[in-house]
Parts: structure tokens; C-alpha cells; sequence
């Protein structure tokens, strides 16, 4: 076990750069900045549904994958800081292309940064899998709701001024350079939060892995024993796909907003501060109460907001209403990122989690991949009316499956051994 010092160590190289990763995200935010980036390359309702897609799906479905290759690390910190340091510089990329291709080839530009964009996420899930089993084996259990609430609650503060240099950036510079400065802005943090995670952060390496290598068939094999008798785990995987789908609305809440409030574009940068105050008011209640009273119950809230925000939505347009909506969707968004992993660290046991983690996010990328396409279908057939409708029904269903079918893993450990530990 490290030392109280070094464990003291990692939780500030955690914290820290955790808080310059999402501050940074401010600059790109997948439900902000990158659908109205789409936009204004000319991209149809369903790419512009497609584009925070691609980094759910990028993030999500390479896990299971890498996971059988971290399973086996030693160490896990030097392969965290390759892909963080790749991921990042993604964003430098599309900084770059910016400002070097010519305005009137947008479809050019729209393909490079699609591409990009996700490769960006690919390379993030295929080293969180390894983050996932350090963070866990570095910071106690009773202290990671705290951590990634106090992250987001820094970022949050941060954020605020982040989301008026975006405003301001859209309105001072010609497009498409104004993007390429925010992609910019968010490498540069990205940058400083990487070099500081690499500078504290310490590892005592495990002496050998737990068990030798599997094929990737006996491997692969493993997802339906573990589905089939792990009850409690499946029942959380069907709430989180549930979940996921009422985000049907995400990529076009800011679109929809924009236009039925004839906005131009700058404004985004205000309804990403909108976001990022509902972002700071979760994470003042979001890290205790999942210490406290674990992680299942801010699943439960970021149903609730989501549902809320879609309801509002449905409602006659005013810009204190329209601020509401981006509020709720930052409240949905915290909960949602504050137990989302270490949830899945408390179901599984040393050694498994991340295999947990790479079955839940393969299996939920599916979802991911099929939402936002079901989402801009639904746009272009019958109107956004009928997505947010959608949405409100799809999070009321989640909402009852949270409260009715997903037991609490702390619950669990009380009362038997979990599944993980017979494998």
C-alpha cells in the first residue's frame, strides 16, 4: 500500500489535473461547442447528432478490449500518461487545421475534425481502463466521491470565466479561426494538467499480474458468465443504458436553443456558463452524499435533471427558461460523472475492475452509437418537440429502474461476497 505522503500525492495530482481537464472541456463542450462547431461547417441534424456521439462511442467501445491488456500491467501510471499525453494533443491538431484550411473548404474541415475529434476519445478510453484501476488503488473508497466532485467544483468555478472567453473568443475572430483558438485554449490546459499529474503522481507496482493472460476468446467468454450471475451488476447495466439513451436531446439542446431564440453563435459561450453553474451546484452536494450514502443516488438525480430539462424544453421559450435547461443539464452531467466510475470500482473487487469497467462502457456504447442517430432522425421526420418528448419518456423509465432495480453495491457488501471475488 503507498504510503499516507504519496497516497496525499496522488490525490492532489488526481485533483488537480482533473480540474485542468475540465476546465479545458469548457472550451470544447460536447453539448455546447462542438454541435454548434458542426453547424457552422454545414452539418445536417444528424451529424450534428453524431459529433458528442463520437466521443462517447470512442471513449466507450475500446475498453473491454484494452482491459485484458491492463489486466496484466504491473504498473499502470506510465501507460496512463502515454495516452493522456496523445489524447491531448489531438486537440492541438484540430487547432492547427483551423486555421491552415480555407474557410470555403468546410466540408474538408468538417471530415478532419470528425476524424480527429474521435480518435481523441478513442485513445482516452483505451487508457481510462488503466486510470480507472490507479485512481482506485491509490485513493480510498470513502474519499473518491469527495475527489471527482471537488474536480468538477474547481472546474466549475474555472469554468465560468472559461465559458466568457469562449463568448468572447467566437465574437472577436472570423470563423473558423474563432474554433480553433478554443481548441487552443482547452490544449493548453489539457498541457498543464497532464505535466502536473506526471510530476506528483507516484505507483508501487504490483509484483505479478493475478492470472495469466486469457485468449481474447476465454476472455470475451467471460462478459456472459459475469452478466448472467452477476445480478446486481446487470441491473446497473441496464439503468446506465437507459440513462445514456435520455440523453437523446444533448447534441441539439444548444441548436434548438439558439435558433428558437434567434441567437448567433456567441451566445453558446453563455449557455455553457449556464451548464457549468448547474455543474458547480452539484458538485457542492454531489462528492459527500456519494461518500456518505453511495453512488446509486446521483445516478438517480441525473435522471432527474435530464428528464427536467426536456421537459422544460417542451415549454414556450424565454431566456430564463432556456438558462433553466442548461442548468439542469449541468446538474445531470456532475451527478452522472461523480459516481459513474467509482460506482463500477465498488462492484467489482482488486484486479477486476477493469474488466467491470470494460464490460459496462463496451456494452453502453452501442447505445451511444445509436442514440444520437435515433435523435436526429427523429429531428428531421417530426421536429425537436418530438426528440424532447422522447427524452422526458426514456429518463421517467430510467428513473423507476434506479429507484426499483439497481441495488447499491455498498449494500451488497454487507450482505454476501461479491461475484467478482469467485472468479
Amino acid at each position: 500500500m503507498a504510503k499516507p505522503r504519496r497516497r496525499d500525492a496522488n490525490y492532489l495530482a488526481v485533483l488537480i489535473d482533473g480540474a485542468f481537464y475540465f476546465t479545458a472541456m469548457t472550451f470544447v463542450a460536447a453539448a455546447t461547442v462542438i454541435p454548434t462547431f458542426a453547424k457552422e461547417l454545414g452539418a445536417s441534424p444528424l451529424v450534428i447528432g453524431l459529433a458528442p456521439m463520437l466521443a462517447n462511442m470512442g471513449w466507450m467501445l475500446p475498453q473491454l478490449f484494452s482491459a485484458r491488456y491492463v489486466q496484466q500491467l504491473t504498473r499502470h501510471r506510465p501507460y496512463v500518461l502515454t495516452m493522456m499525453g496523445s489524447q491531448r494533443l489531438c486537440f492541438l491538431l484540430i487547432a492547427i487545421l483551423c486555421w491552415l484550411i480555407p474557410v470555403a473548404k468546410t466540408k474538408t474541415l468538417l471530415l478532419a475534425f470528425l476524424g480527429i475529434y474521435l480518435l481523441s476519445h478513442i485513445l482516452d478510453g483505451i487508457g481510462s481502463v488503466a486510470w480507472l484501476e490507479f485512481v482506485a488503488a491509490a485513493i480510498p473508497e470513502r474519499t473518491r466521491g469527495t475527489l471527482f466532485a471537488s474536480r468538477t467544483f474547481i472546474s466549475c468555478l474555472t469554468g465560468l470565466a472559461a465559458g466568457w472567453l469562449t463568448s468572447l473568443t467566437l465574437a472577436r475572430f472570423a470563423f473558423p479561426a474563432n474554433f480553433g483558438f478554443l481548441f487552443l485554449w482547452a490544449f493548453l490546459l489539457f498541457a498543464t494538467g497532464w505535466t502536473i499529474f506526471a510530476h506528483l503522481s507516484w505507483e508501487e507496482p504490483r509484483k505479478l499480474p493475478l492470472e495469466p493472460s486469457p485468449s481474447l476468446a476465454d476472455y470475451l467468454g467471460r462478459i456472459p458468465m459475469i452478466l448472467r450471475n452477476d445480478i446486481p451488476f446487470r441491473g446497473y447495466v441496464v439503468g446506465s443504458m437507459l440513462l445514456l439513451f435520455g440523453q437523446i436531446g444533448l447534441a441539439f439542446f444548444s441548436v434548438y436553443s439558439l435558433e428558437r431564440m434567434a441567437l448567433p453563435p456567441s451566445y453558446v459561450g453563455y449557455l455553457s456558463m449556464s451548464m457549468t453553474t448547474g455543474q458547480l451546484l452539484a458538485a457542492m452536494f454531489a462528492g459527500r452524499l456519494a461518500d456518505a450514502q453511495g453512488h446509486k443516488i446521483n445516478l438517480q438525480l441525473s435522471c432527474t435533471a435530464m428528464g427536467l430539462a426536456a421537459l422544460i424544453t417542451l415549454l414556450p421559450a424565454n431566456m430564463t427558461l432556456t438558462l433553466l435547461i442548461f442548468t439542469l443539464m449541468g446538474i445531470a452531467n456532475t451527478t452522472y460523472g461523480v459516481s459513474r466510475l467509482p460506482i463500477v470500482m465498488e462492484y467489482a473487487t482488486e484486479g477486476y475492475r477493469s474488466v467491470y469497467a470494460g464490460i459496462v462502457n463496451t456494452l453502453l456504447a452501442p447505445v451511444v452509437l445509436i442514440t444520437p442517430i435515433i435523435g436526429g432522425r427523429l429531428v428531421e421526420a417530426s421536429g425537436y418537440k418530438t426528440l424532447f418528448a422522447t427524452a422526458l419518456i426514456v429518463n421517467a423509465m430510467a428513473i423507476w429502474v434506479f429507484f426499483t432495480r439497481v441495488q447499491d453495491p455498498r449494500n451488497l457488501h454487507k450482505q454476501a461476497q461479491v461475484f467478482s471475488e469467485t472468479l
